[in-house]
């Protein structure tokens, strides 16, 4: 995260013509003849967006130097769970009543679920990270389940406490998300979630025989609950659809093209990427480097972003750049693995797989959206990740 700090403020410093032309030579040819030039071709928009990357890497500092202690790390996870609650409230009221205003000179509609968002794709892959560290307290509450007891009077007791206890109150703030998750009508949003659940479940049955039967139970139950039940209540079918519509069509003359053009976007940015290979256009420059790019077949609009965190990552920061954040992401990824391997704290093992759930749902959401152009968005990734690392240190408890 240092280097990616001191790559985005690098491309905001002037710099002689003939170091630009050795590092981006497409750089300094489009900013010819001037004394002194920059890496970035939106240096204005670049400073921005360096300053956003030292905020960043404050906060993961922060998190990772005071999030020392079981309760702490607790803390933070339910933090992040009721934030998720309050987004998913917020954007069912709203988007009940259809609700119209404006913030800050935009106009805001409430015709799909968005929450404090203004597209649903967003809200999405909030709920997803947030879901994903939710589902990771609810294994960690259950590595202290207690043995059946043959008694019927203490089963029933059993049952009441379990429906008072604080598992059955966080089990309902997750059905709560699940509830707007769906209402977003987000496509990639819902499979990545479902998808991210289904692929770290298994591992996590894998790397931990021991709490194998409860994750199972408690994967199945989400399922179960959520798709079969929450879904067909709040209309998991019309989900359903936009993803069958999203399949390709055969136009006139044999030609398959997709009726997504946001693919279409990331596919035409590809060329910005040949042209600046290493350091990119800038941070937050795609915008504005993308209007050289359009093509007919893709048609004269405007586009902000390129619909693929990786291809505008790319762009703005080079293969450079886009190889420093997969290399976090990786050792991170690597790491929380190792927890779910090796320990057995409930709690760290619990945030482990919440971190990894939602490392690989942003990373499925990534393919087709721009949540970590989000500042919210991405911001929260970045203390989720700190958790990660903080669950490999985290002294076990009394």
């Amino acid at each position: 995260m240092g280097l990616m700090v001191l790559l985005s403020w690098l491309q905001t410093l002037p710099l002689p013509p003939t170091w630009v032309a050795f590092l981006s030579p497409m750089a300094a040819a489009a900013q010819s003849p001037a004394k002194l030039m920059t890496l970035s071709l939106d240096v204005y928009q670049a400073r921005f967006i360096a300053t956003l990357s030292f905020v960043y890497f404050g906060v993961f500092l922060v998190s990772v130097l005071t999030v020392q202690s079981h309760q702490r790390l607790g803390t933070l996870a339910h933090a992040l769970v009721w934030s998720g609650v309050f987004q998913a409230v917020f954007a069912a009221v709203m988007w009940s009543v259809h609700a119209k205003y404006q913030v800050f000179y935009v106009d805001i509609s409430h015709n799909d679920a968005i929450g404090t968002f203004v597209n649903r794709n967003h809200l999405a892959g909030y709920l997803c990270m947030c879901l994903s560290v939710g589902i990771g307290l609810m294994l960690a509450k259950l590595g202290h389940v207690r043995r059946s007891p043959s008694n019927w009077r203490a089963r029933l007791v059993n049952l009441l406490e379990f429906i008072l206890s604080a598992k059955m109150r966080l089990r309902l703030l997750l059905i709560v998300m699940v509830i707007a998750l769906v209402l977003t009508r987000s496509r990639m949003g819902n499979s990545a979630f479902f998808s991210a659940m289904l692929v770290v479940g298994a591992l996590a049955v894998v790397l931990a025989r021991k709490t194998a039967p409860h994750t199972i139970v408690l994967i199945a139950s989400l399922v179960v609950i959520d798709i079969f039940v929450v879904g067909t209540w709040v209309g998991l079918e019309k989900v359903v659809e936009r993803v069958q519509g999203t399949t390709l069509m055969t136009v006139e003359g044999g030609v398959s093209e997709s009726i997504e053009a946001r693919s279409e976007a990331a596919r035409t940015a590809l060329s910005i990427i040949k042209d600046y290979p290493l350091f990119g256009t800038g941070g937050g420059s795609f915008y504005n480097i993308f209007l050289s790019y359009r093509t007919p077949n893709y048609g004269y609009n405007y586009v902000d972003h390129a619909h693929n965190d990786y291809v505008e990552i790319a762009t703005d920061f080079g293969l450079l750049g886009l190889g420093i954040l997969g290399l976090l992401v990786a050792l991170s990824l690597w790491t929380v693995v190792k927890v779910m391997a090796t320990r057995r704290s409930p709690l760290p093992w619990g945030i482990a797989f919440g971190v990894a759930m939602s490392m690989v749902a942003m990373l499925i959401h990534s393919t087709v959206d721009f949540n970590l152009q989000i500042p919210s968005n991405a911001l929260t990734m970045v203390v989720i990740l700190s958790m990660g690392w903080v669950a490999k240190t985290l002294p076990r408890g009394t």
